[in-house]
């Protein structure tokens, strides 16, 4: 390895760890095999009705086009591990927000850590002055590059799994031309088949025998539209009765299919994940169920939790309440058959039926 390089990977590694981050690696931007694979999974309506996922394909195939000038990506993790384990049969539990849901809004922490890393690489002189920041916004493969650069694998629940660190971790991207002299080729993969120190698979299905609704029924193929977090998150419409009961255990997202993976067993708590945690997993969902407009911006403003909008999050309280007899709901929805939104009177009324 020459100087330029060390020089690199040393400043890399050390603006990272003051950012509270860590460095994943460097990968090229050959993604071909992967946005095939993508391209299979959109053609068999695996994402639901996720349909901006269809656009942008050819900044998907190519990085390059998303900043023209660049030439690879250098991939972070900002791990946001907050200690939940998986207790299969507490069902006493109060309903769950997946641990990255209750941080303030990812997008802007990381974006403005990676521009930092960015402004001193440039100033170094190590990379080109054409750079693009991304979280996970910008139409990348972002676990396909993650995966180039041979540090991490993708793992039968879909997530980029890092051998010593786990799954649970953002990813974020620089693309960069790197500065004459400054060589960092993209690693060979992981092998998924082989579980071993250095990460993969092998034969654990773990993932897959512990998703309640089995989203994971392919290795390494995720379908969305039996995911909780496509209904909670995504998802706009009514949601079927028949993942209601998974509801009572995770109002926001799902973490089940990382909790119970072998390379998140024993994860300390993430420091950033702690700095940037807020309240939302201490709220009441009696008070979600009623909330106007301005109690949604007072208790979700700023985290990832406005991702399924105001009503979306009334909707899951609601189901969330109705499947645990919570008796408190029963008043509130009587009074919800005037609410202009159809979802919410609908779930209203199949909720009442539940609680009689």
């Amino acid at each position: 390895m020459n100087k330029a390089t060390t020089e690199f990977l040393d400043l890399v590694n050390a603006r990272a760890t003051e950012a509270g981050l860590f460095f994943i690696g460097a990968a090229d931007f050959d993604v071909s095999s992967d946005f095939t694979r993508f391209e299979a999974w959109l053609d068999e309506g695996r994402h639901g009705q996720m349909s901006w996922l269809e656009n942008h394909k050819p900044v998907r195939a190519n990085p390059a086009l998303l900043r023209p000038g660049t030439q690879n990506a250098l991939i972070f993790g900002l791990e946001y591990n907050l200690g939940d384990r998986w207790l299969r049969g507490d069902l006493r539990a109060t309903p769950k927000i997946a641990q990255y849901a209750r941080l303030r809004d990812y997008h802007k922490a990381l974006k403005d850590r990676l521009e930092g890393i960015t402004a001193t690489l440039v100033s170094s002189r190590l990379i080109g002055g054409e750079t693009r920041c991304a979280v996970d916004s910008a139409p990348l493969l972002e676990r396909a590059l993650a995966a180039k650069t041979g540090a991490v694998f993708i793992g039968k629940n879909t997530c980029a799994i890092h051998p010593k660190r786990g799954s649970f971790f953002l990813i974020g991207s620089i693309l960069v031309r790197f500065a004459e002299g400054v060589s960092i080729p993209s690693a060979p993969p992981i092998p998924q088949d082989i579980r071993g120190e250095s990460g993969g698979c092998g034969t654990c299905k773990r993932c897959q025998v512990h998703c309640p609704t089995n989203a994971l029924n392919q290795d390494y193929v995720i379908d969305a539209r039996r995911c909780l977090s496509y209904w909670t998150i995504e998802h706009r419409g009514e949601i079927p009765e028949e993942f209601w009961p998974w509801i009572g255990r995770y109002v926001f997202g799902c973490d089940i299919c990382q909790l119970v993976c072998p390379y998140n067993r024993d994860l300390t708590v993430s420091a950033t994940a702690k700095s940037l945690t807020t309240q939302v997993g201490q709220t009441d969902l009696i008070d979600v169920v009623g909330m106007t407009q301005g109690d949604y911006e007072r208790m979700f403003g700023g985290t990832p939790m406005t991702r399924a909008k105001r009503d979306g999050l009334r909707r899951n309280a609601i189901i969330a309440l109705a499947v645990r007899g919570d008796s408190r709901l029963k008043p509130l929805l009587e009074n919800l058959h005037t609410d202009p939104n159809p979802v919410i009177r609908a779930t209203a009324v199949a909720a009442l039926k539940i609680l009689v």
